[in-house]
């Protein structure tokens, strides 16, 4: 006879050569594009309950964004038993499914009664950017670029070749680019950024449209990722044509003075 204590499940942090399994565990989709890529390369930490294989829960972690990890799984419960061995959290990116059931057990361990939910909205683009005219200043940029690339210049490289960045120049200086941000072999992650100032001119379209021809020349499926309140980038994922598959859910714990 099993005793309560052996049967109960348990929580098994992932070491370096088990991430590769975890990703491929978790399938290739839109939801699953920064995951495997954070699980492939390493960096992140990693929780499953009871092993790989039968995966009911998992949790990973960016190093360089530990605030926000992300549970993938179909048990709620099993979700919250990996919650307790996660450190530096203060939201938890959950499968919408399981956003209801995961409130108060999220908020609990985090000491307050109190959340904030917000969507994150996942779309692909599986046919031709959109036609629009795009911005002369907008262009892709290549390795002879790395001077006005700076920091960006040294960010990993993909298994088919350099990141795709393309970027508005404006006076010698980059005021807004697209780039690659995660990749699995199915679906590349893009991200994008404009500097304040240089909003509203079109920029950021014309070059998410240049990564994400890129990407498609690659045989890949571009991923567009972004909260459901941010209505500038829902906008622009629509211009370029792509097309919402799904949403998870941000569980944002509220502190008492919030």
């Amino acid at each position: 006879m099993i005793s309560s204590d052996q049967s109960r499940p348990t929580v098994h942090t992932l070491v370096a050569d088990e991430m590769p399994r975890l990703a491929a565990a978790l399938g290739d989709s839109p939801e699953t594009v920064i995951a495997h890529y954070l699980l492939v390369t390493g960096a992140c930490n990693a929780w499953c309950v009871d092993g790989i294989d039968g995966l009911t829960a998992a949790v990973v972690q960016a190093e360089l964004m530990p605030a926000e990890p992300t549970a993938f799984g179909t048990s709620a419960e099993d979700i919250v038993r990996i919650i307790s061995h996660v450190a530096g959290w203060t939201s938890i990116l959950v499968p919408a499914a399981l956003a209801r059931s995961l409130e108060r057990p999220i908020a609990v361990a985090a000491g307050t009664l109190a959340i904030n939910t917000l969507e994150d909205v996942y779309h692909v683009l599986d046919g031709p950017v959109a036609t629009f005219d795009r911005h002369p200043d907008v262009r892709l940029l290549t390795p002879d670029d790395a001077e006005l690339l700076g920091d960006l210049g040294a960010l990993s490289s993909t298994d088919t070749g350099e990141m795709i960045v393309a970027a508005a120049i404006v006076e010698d200086q980059i005021v807004s680019l697209a780039h690659t941000f995660a990749w699995s072999p199915a679906h590349v992650d893009i991200g994008v950024t404009t500097h304040e100032e240089w909003r509203g001119h079109g920029y950021a379209t014309s070059a998410a449209a240049i990564v994400s021809e890129e990407i498609l020349k690659q045989g890949r499926t571009p991923v567009w990722s972004c909260g459901a309140h941010n209505e500038p980038s829902m906008r622009i994922a629509a211009r370029l044509g792509f097309r919402e598959t799904s949403r998870k859910v941000y569980i944002i714990p509220l502190k008492k003075d919030s």
